[in-house]
């Protein structure tokens, strides 16, 4: 996914989070600017397309990038001077390997035929393009190889078997087959790392190292498993590999979990030599969290230099209605101020776990649903917290993303819990963490006034108890909360008797009146009331619901609403995951005019039930 030549003491000058150009880079080599730079929110796709398992090889001062099948094209092609404005090109293998058998792959896409993670090396005399395809002798995925003698294409299969092929066939053992191929050289030895496909089959997903010849074509050498899956966090998958030396050490990138929704991360281990062992770091290096679920899935990664020296990352992630991975580049920094040594991706939040700070009255807990796999719990005390220093870039405003979670109960009611919060020894107001249920990570977000430097932020036990796993740092405003509900009486409306539309009534002992409205799964599934209003007003709703949403990797999300009175658009509401059966309130505002109205909820995204209306 590169010139796959040693990055040793790369001198990255200048990096700061937010991803600052690099000041050794002539003016007409510096990368246009990027929309990571200014915002850890604000990163764009730049490839705003199905542009899945990228890979970006630089041929002088031009980019080229490599993709899984879209389109009708086997491996699709663009270019780029900026790493920014992308041309488009042709199909670079127009024909695949002899070996190659029939395939279609429904979560990949209508038009995904199985032909996946290109990879692209330079070799004598040309170019090598490594790709994953469907064996027509088992329904196992291998690899096979082609050449051309430009990265433009296009590139013909070498031989009529594939490179890489443990599928049970010519005289193989079925590890599942094999895909995910990239390659690593090193003083003129040139090596291919793999995956073994053993997820689709029961069996472990393992990455192989192995020499190849010069030319890229053969192997040469026995296979060395680096890693395998078996980290919570990873699931059954470990796969996309990226091979990096840097100051020494070998970083080993992976992408890990579920590829079709927001558990799919981007890991890396490391290791003194080549071939190992290497040690998992049990903090990843990109999540969906960590973008604020604006990328959705980051992985499929590929690593990558700019003519300055500076390293880049590639990667791909879901859009917001799980379509099409489009492809974003992002800074991979080696060091960041206020971050431990090691690599950090600069669009992505900095994130501080928070059983590294000062425990008071309280203690951490191991826990493999928590990022780095422990949290700070039994903050049930006055004089309970936790507190942890973390880095400012700037003297000012900086946001605060606390991840936490909160399964309060107020006899059967799941109630909010509130934290003291303090800076530097100050106080800095009451953090409110919203009921989310254990074990249901979710992000509180909260602006201070933090000085340029290490700051100490301390979180105290207030009312009800919160578990609290990290805390992430940003920039980045978020979006203001809805105003709060007023305290002054409310006229209750059961959803149960308002008008549903591809729905259904649900008995439930724990629902308001001991009913809800379910199966709101549909795009024209709809719940209308009808309510009364003393005069036209701005009034405030307060929505009972459940939310327990997973999308496709099983990752916990929110679900919208359109909202509709008297017939007219009256917005999109969110409902946050509370898990099922967790009955929440979120308040909403909408104009009502004197005398009767209809107020009607249709599903847009994912799924909620609907227990009762409340109006102010």
């Amino acid at each position: 996914m590169t010139q796959r030549r040693r990055f040793t003491r790369m001198v990255l000058v200048g990096l700061l989070i937010g991803g600052l150009a690099a000041t050794t880079a002539p003016a007409s080599a510096r990368p246009a600017p990027r929309p990571d730079r200014k915002s850890t929110h604000a990163i764009k796709p730049v490839i705003d397309a199905n542009f899945a398992d990228p890979d970006v090889l630089r041929v002088g001062r031009e980019y080229h990038a490599y993709a899984t099948n879209s389109g009708g094209q086997n491996i699709q092609h663009r270019t780029s001077t900026d790493l920014v404005h992308w041309r488009k090109r042709g199909d670079v293998l127009p024909q695949l390997g002899a070996w190659v058998g029939p395939c279609t792959f429904t979560p990949g896409g209508a038009t995904d035929h199985c032909v996946w993670a290109p990879q692209v090396t330079r070799v004598a005399g040309g170019y090598v393009l490594y790709y994953t395809a469907r064996d027509a002798l088992a329904p196992r995925q291998c690899i096979g190889a082609a050449f051309a003698s430009s990265a433009n294409g296009p590139f013909a299969p070498i031989g009529s078997a594939p490179l890489v092929c443990p599928d049970g066939q010519r005289g193989t053992t079925d590890l599942g087959g094999a895909i995910d191929a990239t390659t690593y050289r090193e003083n003129g030895q040139l090596y291919l790392l793999w995956k073994t496909d053993g997820n689709c089959c029961a069996q472990p997903a393992r990455i192989f190292i192995q020499p190849l010849t010069r030319n890229g074509r053969t192997l040469t050498g026995s296979a060395t498993e680096l890693i395998h899956n078996d980290q919570h966090f990873e699931g059954a998958v470990v796969e996309a590999p990226n091979l990096v030396e840097h100051n020494g050490r070998y970083y080993l990138f992976y992408s890990a979990n579920d590829f079709g929704g927001g558990n799919y991360r981007t890991g890396y281990a490391t290791a003194r030599n080549l071939t190992g062992p290497y040690t998992k770091s049990s903090t990843e290096l990109m999540t969906t969290d960590q973008f604020h679920d604006t990328v959705i899935g980051p992985g499929g990664e590929a690593i990558f230099t700019t003519p300055s020296g500076q390293t880049e990352i590639a990667f791909h992630g879901w859009d917001p209605t799980y379509t099409y991975r489009a492809m974003y580049v992002s800074r991979l920094q080696w060091s960041a101020p206020g971050l431990p040594a090691g690599p950090h991706v600069a669009a992505a939040d900095r994130r501080y776990q928070a059983e590294d700070g000062v425990v008071r009255d309280a203690k951490v807990v191991a826990d493999d649903t928590a990022s780095n796999e422990a949290k700070v719990g039994n903050l049930d005390n006055a004089d309970s917290s936790v507190s942890r220093r973390v880095w400012a870039d700037h003297t000012g405003r900086s946001t605060l993303g606390i991840r936490y979670d909160n399964g309060s109960r107020d006899a059967d009611i799941g109630v909010p819990a509130t934290d003291t919060v303090s800076i530097n020894g100050r106080p800095a107001g009451v953090l409110t963490l919203p009921n989310t249920a254990w074990g249901n990570w979710q992000t509180a977000e909260y602006r201070v006034r933090m000085h340029h430097g290490w700051n100490t932020v301390r979180l105290a036990k207030q009312t009800w108890y919160a578990e609290i796993d990290a805390i992430d740092v940003y920039d980045t405003r978020p979006a203001p909360p809805p105003a709060p509900l007023p305290t002054g009486p409310a006229t209750r409306y059961e959803a149960e008797n308002g008008v549903i539309t591809d729905a259904r009534v649900v008995d439930d002992p724990l629902a308001s009146n001991g009913a809800k409205v379910g199966g709101l799964d549909h795009p024209d599934s709809a719940v209308t009331l009808t309510v009364t209003a003393p005069r036209a007003r701005l009034a405030a709703l307060g929505i009972r619901y459940g939310n327990g949403s997973l999308d496709n990797s099983g990752y916990a999300v929110a679900a919208t609403d359109v909202v509709t009175v008297n017939g007219r658009s009256a917005g999109t509401i969110t409902f946050r995951n509370t898990t099922w059966d967790n009955w929440q309130v979120t308040p909403y505002r909408v104009r009502l005019h004197r005398g009767t109205n209809t107020i009607t909820f249709t599903k847009k995204t994912f799924y909620t039930e609907l227990d009762a209306v409340d109006v102010y």
